[in-house]
């Protein structure tokens, strides 16, 4: 769609219509009286003084940057003020483009500009951080808009803080590949750490304490492994372990090389079942 041209050289006149030949041209940042430069040409390589001196037939070339407000001040070649206009901008910025479906093809984007739902940009040319309530992570590294959003690192999990001893790990929400090993050659009492563990022992058994000692959460799963020649027991103090699949409850002996998992069922009630279990 073609569009009507812009004025292809400034023609500035006196009072009476004439040609303002020496006339002088000052340019500031609009509301202000601050100097803002113009240029010879669009390429914006050779910036024109301030005040620009109009030629014999009062023109002259002046190309404002983009995005930009100016003010003009016009006065004859005696530095008689003949007019001042204020928030001048270039034709072609975001201020003049009302029309739809504007194609920009260079220059900044300031702010108070809306963008429609759909918007196709390529990659690499916005520049700045989009808040987040604008659908962006409000920072300009991955590292910060991961923090800003909540988010996680490949490879890492922020339901939990750490895996130390110290720590209850929610099974609904973090689980293992493979079940972790906790190798045992003494009597072993049961922690909260050995939440879908093995405990591996070899002499002295396992001990299971009791809720009003240590309250494991409903759902703790832990097993056993007898590594060893010898039969080895799984202990319960003043809570119930029920041996699976019957109405048998107390200490359980474990033979050699069996395994068996155990499941907290209740406050104080245990289940046990496996190979070797009895």
């Amino acid at each position: 769609m073609a569009t009507i041209s812009p004025v292809p050289k400034l023609q500035f006149s006196d009072q009476n219509g004439a040609p303002l030949a020496g006339g002088l041209v000052y340019t500031y940042e609009a509301g202000t009286t601050n100097l803002r430069t113009t240029y010879t040409t669009a390429a914006e390589t050779t910036a024109n003084p301030n005040p620009i001196v109009l030629d014999a037939s009062g023109q002259a070339d002046i190309f404002l940057q983009a995005g930009l407000g100016y003010k003009f001040l016009l006065q004859n070649s005696l530095a008689t003020t003949i007019w001042t206009v204020d928030n001048v901008t270039a034709a072609g910025t975001m201020s003049l483009q009302n029309a739809s479906s504007v194609n920009i093809t260079g220059g900044t984007i300031g702010a108070g500009v809306t963008l429609n739902a759909t918007v196709n940009v390529a990659a690499g040319n916005i520049v700045g951080a989009v808040a987040i309530a604008n659908g962006g992570t409000g920072q300009t590294t991955a590292a910060a808009a991961r923090g800003a959003l909540g988010a996680a690192a490949t490879g890492a999990n922020t339901d939990i803080t750490s895996v130390a001893a110290s720590t209850t790990i929610n099974s609904q929400v973090i689980g293992y590949l493979n079940i972790p090993a906790n190798a045992q050659t003494g009597a072993y009492v049961l922690t909260a750490a050995d939440a879908g563990k093995c405990i591996d022992i070899t002499t002295g058994g396992v001990t299971i304490p009791a809720n009003g000692t240590l309250a494991l959460a409903i759902g703790f799963t832990f097993s056993v492994y007898n590594n060893s020649g010898t039969s080895q027991s799984i202990a319960i103090t003043t809570d119930t372990m029920r041996l699976a699949g019957s109405a048998t409850t107390g200490t359980r002996t474990l033979a050699q090389r069996g395994w068996a998992t155990a499941r907290k069922v209740a406050a104080t009630e245990w289940v046990i079942t496996g190979a070797g279990i009895s």
